[in-house]
């Protein structure tokens, strides 16, 4: 599926819905240049599982892990940016597997293609291209 957002606000409410068909344990490997809009992305995901906090990329942390409460089977969304990093391992290091891939948790991971080695086969990849200003593809497979 291919859909194009002609601003941020577009893409939060893309992402907002597709968390809505999320049940657990699902991993979404976010791409795309800096500045495409991965981090948007993650702020709508969060929102339509209903998390009120405000979702910044964790660049520097590499892992953020936020409660979802109000959902039957998800208890966590995981988001997770890979940019710095140099090893798969390093991020396993810190935990995520204890995250990637788990029934009750769904994974964001920006610059996933940075650490294939320790992801599940099944991802959902969001590919987000910057084409104009404002003006985003996302495709998802």
């Amino acid at each position: 599926m291919k859909i194009i957002t002609n601003s941020e606000q577009e893409t939060f409410e893309f992402a907002k819905k597709l968390a809505k068909k999320a049940r657990g344990g699902e991993v979404y490997a976010l791409s795309g240049d800096l500045g495409a809009g991965k981090t948007v992305f993650a702020r709508g995901f969060a929102a339509g599982l209903g998390i009120k906090r405000n979702i910044n990329s964790p660049t520097f942390v590499l892992m953020k892990v936020y409660p979802v409460k109000k959902h039957k089977t998800i208890k966590h969304l995981c988001h997770i940016d890979a940019y710095r990093l140099k090893f798969a391992r390093d991020l396993a290091a810190i935990g995520a597997l204890d995250y990637i891939g788990k029934k009750d948790c769904v994974c964001l991971i920006e610059w996933a293609e940075k650490i294939k080695k320790i992801l599940p086969k099944k991802l959902k990849q969001i590919k987000i291209k910057h084409q104009k200003e404002n003006k985003r593809e996302i495709s998802v497979k």
